[in-house]
């Protein structure tokens, strides 16, 4: 029975008459009988009534396959959906019923709750919106927003709701419960006890009323007067698992162990998908040091994974599990994700306020941890490790003044810690203090080390710290002591390179040999010197030489691997990296190598099954979780590899260089926020011109245009002679549609310094200006004064096939196929080209280009008409298909419809033909296609 015919037989009369004339025959099977739509319905209300949910569910699917625009049926089965805790399923067809008219009042508490119970809360309060002007919106409405507001942290809105509840229904202390809450969360505690107790004079029962009033207690601190509260609540209700946890909390609190396990199991059993129940066993264990605390862990962390981040994002209790226990997992990034959305919640708790600084720290933001522990050490001066923390923070910033007054004030805490004496050593060699960083090393290395080894430590640490010439000045002072110690003497080396004497640093490396021949340090530091040197076959000797000799040396396979790879011998490249991987596995470089290699031989599940071995391993590696990523989105699983690029992103501090590399992927999988953000944090790095000129390019892509316009201002202020600042000003003015602004531009930056990129902007700008031959007539003089020039060449090429000088147009295209013979879409653009000629070689180029690129559509759509106009349609449509899948365009589609008709299939070559009819081409290409189609056989 069709939709229009169901509403036909509501309103027959035939169908009153059953109704008003002879009630009793009309039971549910006679109404089934007569019209089976409306009885499904039916019976599923009285199935509902009866608290058969399943029942009912099933009638009113039944109803919806005959009339899936059944709105009362919509409406009952989110509701029994809801009635049966299917959330999903039920905000799903509740969504259909507002969709079909389904009126507020009706449909948005149930969605409201719906929405509520997966902790939707910014989807609720999206749909469902406030309290109008009129002040019509139900106390339904009203709860449900105030509840969302408030776990959403937004205390002002959620009060406002709550206010409007209390008025529309003095007598219903739900609106009371919410005031309450909020109360509480602004430290207001009395207030929301007050509030309580008009809510237990009006409902002295309500169990929820005395689980708040529990709450308020336990945060106060009085867990004693807390426990007794929760009791109250399950003398009435001994089933709330709310209750039972909140008591298993207190009692845990006040040690309690035994009482408060007991609990937590009862959740369990009743509820074993219950994460705050996992959570709790898990602390319980730990604080115990179970042996139990590990699997607990595991069980916490895997009912966690339940949950949408969104979710988690949302609410204050999952976000403190979800930061906690990936903290645990030492899963770095994430536990900040977390912290940063629970503090940003719940700003008084301090404890996580610490936790969040020392993330961050160990992700290497050191900026972000100082402006968290800062404050924090204020409030808490005797706190050592907030003190210590902060002071790495300082070091890794390069504050070594503020880094040293930490570590003093730490060390009167704790005089003989010697992470303190040594971190203060390492401020004082910041600020030039080597006397001062000496005495705090000695004192500092206590285990046995010599004299020598705390030399040789302090002059590692100028090293890192870039302070050249001082390390080179203590290990010079150092040798002067002992010349026969290899270690000292291959640090010298280094230190000589560091500052730029290549003599002497392979004069100290050679002296190092001659003491230890096998001296691996100073054998790859000796080769690396010979290979920058320009003498790659020495390099290579002395590095086989070395591995032979010992063949756990993965510094060297690595390097061995790297001259491979400039020869473009990619299968040794391999071997010697494999060898790496055997040798040293936890060698993290030489498995990202690796597994780029393997990626670029296609050889791409290989990789991904290395890359999660060594995440695996590497979990907060940058390098491997970059890997990952890359390997990932090579197999086409785009989700995981934006998470994993995003994770690597805060793993990488402020490495400018990988940064800006995880930006570039980040834009190219269009996760455009995650790029933005990787490449700020870049311009705090060695990389920040680089960073700041993608930024720009990022920005104008995402129509950001002032904030582009701001930083190309500043831009040109920095470096006035530079033309970068007028090529990103034609990009912009391009992206804007004012081509004249734009062809300004690129003149200037071509009057500055002449380039390629400034004379293809220019050439963009006159073909968007509508001057296609101008833009042709200005390459064609570039390229007389730079013929080696392939890019613009290039482009004047793609410019011939618009203006229609195909005769040009091939020849250049066969010039560029000489210099660039792997450039698939190039070749697919001669193959079309050859066809238009009626050269023979167009099937065997457009078959090269296939080959070369199989994903791409240009290629396999090049490939597909050729095959077709060679007679062979059937073995063209395939080839079709697949590039159709690949890109909706037109014309390949127009191809495909052809290729249909060709074989007979003109019903389905009429649907693709108005597909393209009715999806807005140019008129050139509908008028065609209508001629086509317009030509076809009847059918």
């Amino acid at each position: 029975m069709t939709g229009s015919k169901a509403r036909i037989h509501h309103s027959t009369p035939r169908r009153r008459a059953c109704w008003l004339i002879l009630p009793l025959l009309c039971s549910p099977l006679a109404v089934l009988a007569a019209d089976s739509v409306t009885a499904a319905y039916e019976l599923g209300l009285v199935r509902m009534n009866q608290g058969d949910t399943q029942g009912a569910i099933a009638q009113f699917q039944k109803v919806i396959q005959e009339d899936d625009h059944h709105l009362p049926a919509r409406l009952a089965l989110g509701t029994a959906h809801l009635q049966s805790g299917d959330a999903v399923g039920a905000e799903k067809e509740l969504r259909l019923a507002l969709s079909l008219g389904g009126s507020r009042e009706a449909v948005f508490p149930l969605l409201g709750n719906a929405l509520l119970a997966q902790r939707k809360y910014a989807a609720l309060l999206d749909t469902i919106k406030g309290p109008s002007a009129a002040g019509t919106e139900s106390f339904e409405i009203a709860v449900l927003r105030g509840r969302a507001q408030f776990e959403l942290g937004n205390l002002e809105g959620a009060g406002k709701d709550f206010e409007h509840a209390a008025q529309r229904a003095p007598e219903r202390v739900e609106a009371l419960l919410g005031l309450a809450q909020i109360a509480a969360a602004q430290s207001r505690y009395e207030q929301a006890l007050s509030l309580l107790q008009r809510a237990l004079k009006l409902a002295p029962n309500n169990v929820e009323a005395w689980f708040r009033k529990g709450e308020i207690l336990r945060e106060r601190g009085a867990d004693t007067d807390a426990r007794q509260a929760y009791d109250e609540a399950l003398k009435r209700d001994p089933k709330a698992l709310r209750v039972r946890l909140a008591r298993a909390g207190v009692n845990f609190k006040l040690g309690e162990r035994e009482a408060a396990l007991a609990d937590v199991e009862f959740v369990s059993r009743r509820n074993p998908r219950d994460l705050s129940a996992a959570f709790l066993r898990w602390q319980i264990f730990q604080q115990a040091k179970d042996k139990g605390a590990e699997a607990a862990l595991g069980d916490v962390s895997g009912k966690l994974s339940q949950y949408a981040d969104e979710t988690i994002t949302s609410e204050p209790l999952l976000l403190r599990i979800a930061a906690l226990v990936h903290y645990a997992n030492h899963d770095l990034v994430r536990a900040d994700n977390y912290l940063a959305r629970y503090v940003e919640l719940r700003p008084n708790d301090t404890a996580m306020r610490q936790l969040r600084g020392e993330v961050l720290l160990g992700l290497g933001e050191a900026k972000g941890a100082i402006a968290i522990l800062n404050p924090l050490s204020r409030q808490e001066p005797d706190k050592l490790d907030v003190l210590h923390s902060l002071g790495q923070a300082y070091l890794q910033t390069g504050n070594y003044r503020e880094a040293e007054s930490v570590f003093a004030q730490s060390l009167k805490l704790a005089p003989s810690n010697h992470a303190v004496l040594a971190d203060l050593a390492l401020a004082r060699i910041g600020l030039g203090n080597v006397d001062g960083a000496q005495t705090g090393l000695a004192e500092a290395v206590t285990d046995g080390t010599t004299a020598r080894g705390a030399q040789m430590l302090l002059a590692v640490l100028q090293l890192k710290a870039g302070a050249h010439e001082r390390a080179l000045a203590t290990l010079e002072a150092e040798i002067k002591r002992d010349a026969h110690d290899q270690r000292v003497l291959n640090l010298l080396g280094v230190a000589r390179a560091a500052n730029d004497d290549e003599a002497g640093a392979r004069q100290a490396f050679e002296a190092a040999l001659r003491i230890a021949p096998d001296d691996t340090p100073a054998v790859f530091n000796l080769a690396r010197l010979e290979r920058s040197a320009g003498d790659t076959q020495a390099a290579r000797t002395r590095l086989e030489t070395l591995v032979e000799h010992n063949p756990h040396a993965a510094v060297a396979l690595m390097a061995l691997a790297d001259m491979a790879l400039a020869d473009a011998d990619r299968a040794s490249a391999a071997r010697w990296l494999e060898k790496a991987v055997t040798a040293q596995p936890d060698a993290i470089a030489a498995e990202a190598q690796l597994v780029a290699l393997k990626l670029a031989l296609g050889q791409h599940n290989e990789a991904l099954a290395a890359a999660s071995r060594m995440v695996e391993r590497h979990p907060e590696n940058a390098l491997a979780v970059e890997s990952l990523a890359e390997a990932q989105a090579a197999n086409q699983q785009n989700d995981q590899a934006l998470r994993h690029f995003r994770d690597a992103a805060r793993y990488a501090g402020f490495d400018g260089v990988q940064l800006m590399r995880i930006a570039t992927r980040q834009a190219e999988l269009e996760d455009y926020v995650e790029a933005r953000r990787s490449l700020q944090k870049a311009i705090n790095s060695t990389a920040s011109d680089e960073a700041r000129e993608a930024l720009i390019r990022l920005e104008i892509r995402l129509g950001e245009y002032d904030h582009a316009q701001s930083r190309i201002a500043a831009l040109r202020e920095d470096d006035t002679g530079n033309a970068l600042a007028d090529i990103l000003t034609g990009e912009l003015e391009l992206q804007r549609d004012d081509a004249a602004a734009a062809i300004k531009a690129y003149r200037g930056a071509l009057a500055v310094v002449p380039s390629t990129l400034a004379a293809l902007g220019w050439a963009d700008a006159l073909v968007a200006n509508g001057d296609v031959a101008g833009a042709a007539h200005e390459l064609e003089q570039w390229t007389a004064k730079h013929a080696d020039d392939l890019d613009a060449s290039h482009a004047l090429a793609l410019l011939y096939l618009r203006l229609h000088r195909l005769p040009e147009a091939r020849r250049l295209h066969e010039r560029l196929a000489e210099a660039r013979p792997d450039d698939a879409a190039l070749l697919a653009n001669l193959a079309r080209l050859y066809q238009l000629d009626g050269d023979k070689r167009a099937r065997a180029t457009a078959a090269r280009a296939a080959k070369l690129a199989p994903e791409s559509a240009l290629a396999q759509d090049t490939l597909g008409w050729i095959v077709v106009t060679e007679g062979d349609a059937q073995g063209g449509l395939e080839l079709l298909r697949n590039a159709l899948t690949r890109d909706g365009n037109p014309l390949i589609r127009y191809h495909l419809a052809q290729a249909l008709n060709e074989l007979g299939r003109g019903a389905e070559a009429r649907t693709e033909l108005r597909k393209i009819l009715k999806s807005g081409q140019p008129p050139a290409l509908v008028a065609d296609v209508q001629r086509y189609y317009d030509a076809l056989p009847a059918p």
